[in-house]
């Protein structure tokens, strides 16, 4: 039975593809659709309850394909107000699990079962509700509230009724009655303009005249915070004057700052990214094997000349490559020695032989891998006010060091983008290609989360293949990666093989939680000059002769 649960996912994401013309990929911390590509977080779906966990993430997706219409969460109407848009969310979110639930037989139990998941998150959050911003309480009730009367699920009930006598506490009881009357209503919405009819009918209520926010000792943020937040508000949209409009957008302030502006976190059970840490699958698998694709992908190509885009590195990299070349000379050395002399070549002695043994000894020990990592995230669309942005510059400084040890023997050198288009990684250079034949594939864009522990996985695979006495990781990112756990183990698994793992991070001190050896940059235009610098360091033959001498 459980071999069963595991091996149907494939066939699964087949038949969804099929019924809702879709495409499905299993990735990061996050399950979501634009429509046309379902996202679900990865699991280990070899773990019978793991792969349950899949299943509820595919059926919810898909039934906002089946169900959604797209066209009203683009509105930027709706797109662009965290509050406005949670609230959709959620009674959508409802709407399309209840209708799915009907059609397919077997999905409630999933779903049922993923909305369980969170159930200690839910009494944390009920039992700490005083110490949270009234909109997240208000979300929130409205969630369980909503799951009561759509998917009748029953551990939510008691979650609404105990956040239901919460508000009567912090608003009128009245528009309390009012907001939960509105969202019973909802329940019997036939399409997602009724569910925004709605959601436009709560919003009212909670920015109306009549709902007076009352003052509270803040407990979840500082007022100075708030303030510094309400300033920054003031100057991009104006001077507000209404006393209750200002209360009204310092509670969006909250909300935005207790979310982090991610719709996700505005309850405890909607963000994928607890489970995922709690269930990530470590090495076991990755997304081309959880989903029967075991094809490896390759970055699809960008510009035809980006190679010039790297010009103006060509000093660097010629001096870089006549460095590693010398060290590959100090340690890659090839000799003739022995005990046993060659006669033929003995009677050449005269006439200048001088290898007249019978044995050639090499020197493996200088043999080195290089493999690349580069995080090509959403977040790495940023610039720092800069020309280039993050994921430009990365790219760019990729492709100079590929391009620095091109032609050394001895060298292995490699490079990855994390997350790929279709796939958590792809591949941007083999160890058996020239970077200056590939080099628009290193020219990629900013997409998706950070699913650096997959990254890892895979390149320790390619070590363990090439089998080089010298093994080099460089990971350039800009943030935390999906599995904070996951990442630990690949560090783990590192050390044990004496493979060498150095971070160069932009403008993200967080990495230094994780990375024994890692620098953070001020922006991404650091990046060129800070990685000459470190490969000029790694290969200093002096610096690593003792090392040498170790290894044998």
């Amino acid at each position: 039975m459980n071999n069963h649960i595991s091996n149907a996912l494939p066939i699964m994401v087949n038949n969804y593809s099929k019924m809702f013309g879709v495409s499905v990929r299993m990735q990061g911390t996050s399950a979501y659709t634009n429509g046309k590509t379902i996202t679900i977080p990865r699991l280990d779906i070899n773990n019978p309850a793991k792969a349950r966990l899949a299943y509820g993430y595919l059926a919810h997706e898909s039934a906002h394909v089946r169900y959604t219409d797209f066209k009203l969460i683009k509105n930027e109407f709706i797109k662009d107000d965290l509050l406005r848009f949670s609230l959709f969310n959620i009674l959508e979110d409802s709407r399309i699990e209840a209708l799915i639930s009907r059609e397919y037989i077997g999905v409630y139990e999933n779903l049922s079962l993923l909305n369980d998941y969170y159930e200690n998150d839910w009494q944390t959050f009920c039992q700490n509700a005083s110490k949270i911003n009234v909109l997240n309480v208000v979300l929130s009730f409205i969630q369980a509230y909503s799951q009561v009367h759509c998917q009748h699920f029953y551990s939510s009930r008691k979650r609404a009724l105990t956040l239901y006598i919460h508000l009567k506490k912090r608003m009128k009881e009245r528009l309390v009655k009012k907001i939960a009357k509105l969202t019973k209503a909802c329940s019997k919405a036939k399409s997602s303009k009724e569910v925004l009819f709605y959601v436009d009918e709560i919003y009212g209520i909670l920015a109306s005249d009549e709902n007076d926010f009352k003052n509270e000792k803040l407990k979840f943020m500082s007022e100075q915070k708030l303030n510094d937040e309400l300033r920054e508000y003031e100057e991009r949209h104006g001077k507000i004057t209404d006393e209750h409009q200002k209360k009204f957008i310092k509670e969006l302030i909250k909300l935005k700052l207790a979310t982090k502006g991610d719709p996700s976190n505005a309850t405890p059970c909607q963000s994928a990214a607890k489970i995922v840490e709690e269930n990530g699958s470590g090495q076991s698998s990755s997304s081309r094997e959880d989903l029967g694709l075991f094809n490896e992908k390759e970055c699809q190509p960008g510009r035809q000349d980006y190679i010039r885009h790297i010009d103006s590195s060509y000093s660097l990299r010629r001096a870089l490559n006549m460095k590693v070349r010398s060290y590959v000379e100090a340690f890659g050395f090839t000799t003739d020695k022995g005990t046993r002399i060659d006669p033929l070549k003995a009677q050449k002695v005269c006439v200048g032989e001088q290898n007249i043994f019978k044995d050639r000894v090499s020197n493996s020990g200088f043999s080195t891998s290089v493999h690349i990592l580069v995080d090509v995230s959403s977040s790495m669309l940023t610039s720092d006010g800069l020309e280039y942005t993050r994921c430009e510059e990365a790219c760019k400084v990729a492709l100079m060091i590929c391009m620095a040890l091109e032609g050394i023997d001895g060298v292995k050198t490699m490079a990855t983008y994390f997350p790929g288009e279709t796939s958590e990684y792809e591949i941007a250079l083999r160890d058996n290609e020239k970077a200056s034949r590939v080099a628009s594939r290193f020219d990629q864009r900013p997409r998706g989360s950070t699913p650096l522990a997959q990254g890892l996985w895979y390149a320790f695979e390619k070590i363990e293949k090439l089998e080089c006495r010298r093994n080099i990781i460089l990971v350039i990112t800009d943030g935390m990666p999906d599995s904070v756990n996951n990442v630990d183990s690949c560090f783990k698994y590192a050390k044990k093989r004496n493979v060498e793992i150095y971070g160069l991070s932009i403008r993200s001190s967080l990495i230094l939680k994780l990375f024994e050896k890692a620098q953070v940059l001020e922006n991404a235009s650091e990046l060129e000059k800070v990685s000459f610098a470190l490969f000029n360091k790694l290969f200093d033959s002096k610096e690593y002769s003792q090392e040498f001498e170790k290894l044998g």
